[in-house]
C-alpha cells in the first residue's frame, strides 16, 4: 500500500466548505498509517509507514495551528489550549524520531507513545472542539479556502526540499 502522505486528497478534492472534513480524513488516514506500522513485519513498510506518519502529522499540525486553531480559538479557547498542548508534545517525540535509526528498538517504543497521544488528541478534537465548532456558525467556506492554500503552499515546498536523515530518507 503506497500512501503518499503529502497529499491525502487528490487534486480538486478538498472540501472548502467542509474543512473538519478534511482534518477528519487526514485523522482516519493517521489511524491507517499507525496501525500498519505496528502490524509491519518488514522493515522497510515499517519504515515508509513511518516516514508518512512523520509528514502527515507534520503537514496536518501546521494546518490546524496556522489556520483552523486560530480561526476557532473563541469558540472554547482552553480546549484549543489543549489541543495545542497536545502538538508541542507530538512535535517533540516527532522530533526525536526524524533523527533516529529506524532499527532503534527505541524507535518503536517512541511511536506506542506518539500514537497514543495521538490518538487521544484525535478524539478530543472530533468529539469535542469538532461538535462546538459546527455549533458556533463560522464561516467554514472561508476557513477551509485558507486551509486549503497553507496545504497546497507547503506540498509544493517540501517537493523543493531534500529529505532529512533518520526516518525521512
Amino acid at each position: 500500500m503506497d500512501i503518499d502522505a503529502t497529499r491525502t486528497r487528490g487534486r480538486g478534492e478538498f472540501p472548502t466548505d467542509r474543512p473538519m472534513d478534511v482534518l477528519k480524513a487526514d485523522h482516519q488516514l493517521t489511524r491507517q498509517l499507525f496501525d500498519r506500522y505496528f502490524q509491519a513485519r518488514d522493515a522497510d513498510e515499517k519504515k515508509d509507514a513511518g516516514t508518512h506518519i512523520v509528514l502527515l502529522l507534520e503537514m496536518h499540525t501546521s494546518i490546524e495551528e496556522g489556520v483552523f486553531y486560530p480561526r476557532v480559538r473563541g469558540v472554547d479557547p482552553a480546549l484549543v489550549d489543549h489541543c495545542e498542548q497536545d502538538h508541542e508534545q507530538a512535535r517533540q517525540w516527532i522530533e526525536r524520531l526524524k533523527i533516529m535509526d529506524e532499527s532503534d528498538p527505541q524507535a518503536e517504543q517512541l511511536f506506542r507513545q506518539l500514537a497514543d497521544a495521538i490518538l487521544k488528541h484525535i478524539d478530543v478534537e472530533e468529539q469535542q472542539l469538532f461538535p462546538k465548532v459546527q455549533q458556533a456558525g463560522l464561516d467554514m467556506g472561508e476557513i477551509g479556502l485558507e486551509m486549503q492554500s497553507l496545504e497546497t503552499r507547503m506540498i509544493a515546498d517540501r517537493q523543493h526540499k531534500p529529505m532529512a536523515p533518520g526516518l525521512r530518507q
